[in-house]
């Protein structure tokens, strides 16, 4: 191997644009990364045998048009997983990517079990997972990725990490100008980084000239013989081996597609409902839907794959499916026109199908538009365009009017929770809280005590103003909460309580609760746990998510439910900036935590302070690679 192609070892490039075995002079890689289809001959297959070095082939799109967090199932995450994996495998894709950016909307808690579900999924049957991204999202202007603080000493030398760390696509490139690439470069080697996507600045032709001036010194031990792929080996990746006869029949199998379609279902949420809703299709003649989202292409929300918005099954071809001999009449309108409130007013119920749309990158830079998705920033919440007219047109021709949100992010038009008939979020579950609006945002849960109640403002529709303090005329309290959904049954919480009322840091304490559904339909509910500290050295949330628990009853059925909280993981970071475990009342608190609508408390004291030294606060969880931001 010559130089370049060692330095090459160090670089993640496009599978189509980065591997190059004839052309010294051209773009190459030792890993890859794929977000389109690419025949295996020519791209991952190929990429096994450059130089006999095991290679990665890393993509994000396995998962894009899945819904992957589905609240208080992360079993259902883990299945999902292993689907993934086995279809990545057959296409030669062994590398993929769990992203756990901080976004103030979402909980950290769940967005962990989730992300520690899928890894599991994924490593457990033989595909390799990367977290990304470490101690930030996007490009860093902070320069992150040239900083041994984050990298080295905390991830290496504090936690034991002890695989490769990755640069995002440019990253280290985007915090200089072109003429200092080589000293950039070189701060980004020394500080930890292993690999970059994409080249700038880090790529195989700027190492050698930084080696050759004796500025990089790169070794065996700073950077794995200069091939982290060949670690990926003991970790028992899968590599292709199986004919194209043989992995052909393992993607896009029954079994893949009827998991996939039990976690969409799962992952639609109920935002309102005035008695509209569930349909009855044997007594159903005569439907309407309308909307630019309703067919024509398939929505999948966010961060679509190239392509994808031609597969699937659109909102008004499924419910023509649905609805398949029982003589029911459809009519689809798309547009502002006579013919969507002439249709809507024909029907016994009119569903319109609102929201935004997203694109691959590549499309984007093609020229064509899109409201949502990788690089897609928007100065507001609202439905662009005609949708709201549109809207607002069918509602008054028909009040039974069922409206589906179908987004990759939180659509802001709080009038329309009180115009529907019915709303539904074909949307991620409610993880995140919706704002009331823009300005209002991010909306979170987990807020900071502070020693001010809310004193909110509000505009309403007959033009009263009604003046407060934190936002004059509007509200910092969310429009939709965090875990908010309503069901077509009724669920009481009662009897909570937890089996120890004295414990240390080293304890486990279980807090069950009795769920008894109150209703005449069968239904799921997700048993949130929330804890607040009641007096802390620092200041902490007001509240915080600590378990959760998915348990499914029939109409009139009771069930106790056990969740557990490490009493571990309960600690602050103090004014030293140490991880401890205080003395003190804990409060538990069961339901959803809107609106007041927590069902039962418990308390517990901790008696027995927790030093960090006595501790030994490691994070229980790793996996094996870890994008740097």
């Amino acid at each position: 191997m010559t130089l370049e192609e060692k330095v090459a070892q160090l670089m993640q490039g496009d599978i189509s644009n980065w591997l190059n075995t004839t052309t010294s002079g051209e773009t190459k890689a030792g890993q890859f990364y794929v977000g389109y289809p690419v025949p295996r001959g020519t791209g991952t297959e190929r990429a096994q045998k450059y130089l006999g070095i095991p290679a990665l082939a890393q993509t994000e799109a396995s998962t894009r048009r899945s819904r992957m967090r589905a609240p208080g199932n992360p079993e259902r995450v883990y299945e999902l997983a292993k689907a993934v994996a086995r279809e990545s495998l057959a296409l030669g894709v062994n590398h993929l990517v769990v992203d756990l950016a901080r976004e103030l909307r979402c909980d950290a808690r769940l967005a962990g079990e989730i992300g520690h579900a899928f890894v599991k999924g994924l490593q457990g049957h033989g595909v390799a997972a990367a977290v990304k991204h470490f101690a930030g999202a996007g490009t860093p202007e902070g320069g992150l990725n040239t900083a041994p603080l984050l990298i080295t000493e905390i991830r290496k030398k504090k936690w034991g990490y002890k695989y490769h760390a990755k640069c995002e696509i440019c990253n280290a490139h985007g915090v200089c100008e072109p003429g200092v690439m080589g000293a950039v470069t070189m701060y980004a080697l020394t500080a930890g980084n292993h690999v970059e996507m994409g080249g700038g600045s880090f790529n195989y032709r700027t190492i050698p000239e930084l080696i050759a001036a004796g500025s990089v010194t790169l070794t065996p031990q700073s950077h794995g013989s200069l091939s982290p792929s060949a670690r990926w080996v003991s970790l028992r990746i899968h590599f292709l081996s199986a004919p194209e006869s043989q992995w052909t029949k393992r993607i896009h199998s029954a079994e893949a597609v009827a998991l996939a379609r039990k976690v969409d279902a799962e992952s639609i949420v109920l935002l309102e409902n005035n008695g509209v809703l569930p349909l009855n299709k044997k007594k159903l003649k005569r439907i309407a839907v309308v909307g630019p989202m309703a067919d024509g292409f398939m929505n999948y929300g966010d961060y679509v794959a190239k392509g994808s918005m031609w597969r699937g099954v659109t909102p008004f071809a499924g419910i023509k499916s649905a609805l398949e001999g029982t003589g029911a009449k459809f009519t689809y309108a798309k547009r502002l026109r006579a013919l969507p409130v002439a249709a809507a007013r024909a029907a016994e119920v009119a569903v319109v199908i609102v929201g935004t749309w997203s694109r691959d990158q590549y499309e984007l830079w093609a020229g064509l538009n899109a409201t949502t998705g990788e690089h897609v920033d928007v100065e507001s919440l609202k439905l662009v365009g005609a949708q709201a007219p549109l809207l607002n047109a069918v509602l008054e021709a028909n009040p039974n009017t069922i409206v589906v949100f179908s987004s990759g992010k939180p659509i802001t038009e709080p009038w329309i929770s009180s115009a529907a008939s019915a709303l539904v979020q074909q949307f991620y579950p409610l993880s995140v809280s919706f704002p009331h609006d823009v300005g209002t945002s991010p909306s979170f849960y987990d807020y900071l005590k502070g020693g001010r109640p809310i004193d909110a403002g509000a505009i309403f529709d007959n033009g009263t103003l009604v003046f407060g303090h934190q936002y004059v005329l509007n509200t910092p309290k969310p429009l939709c909460p965090f875990c908010f959904g309503r069901s077509y049954t009724t669920v009481s919480l009662s009897d909570v309580a937890v089996d120890k009322t004295n414990v240390t840091a080293s304890d486990t304490i279980t807090v069950s609760v009795t769920v008894t559904n109150t209703g005449k339909l069968a239904g799921a509910e997700v048993v949130q746990v929330y804890e607040t500290d009641q007096v802390a050295s620092v200041v902490v949330p007001n509240m915080e998510l600590k378990g959760f628990k998915t348990v499914f009853l029939k109409a009139g059925e009771r069930k106790k439910v056990r969740v557990e909280i490490d009493v571990g993981g309960l600690g602050v970071f103090n004014v030293r900036s140490k991880y401890v475990v205080e003395k003190g009342q804990f409060v538990v608190k069961v339901g959803q935590h809107d609106s007041g609508n927590i069902q039962g408390t418990a308390s517990f004291w901790v008696v027995e302070a927790q030093l960090p030294d006595t501790l030994g606060f490691v994070p229980e969880r790793s996996v094996e690679s870890a994008n740097t931001a």
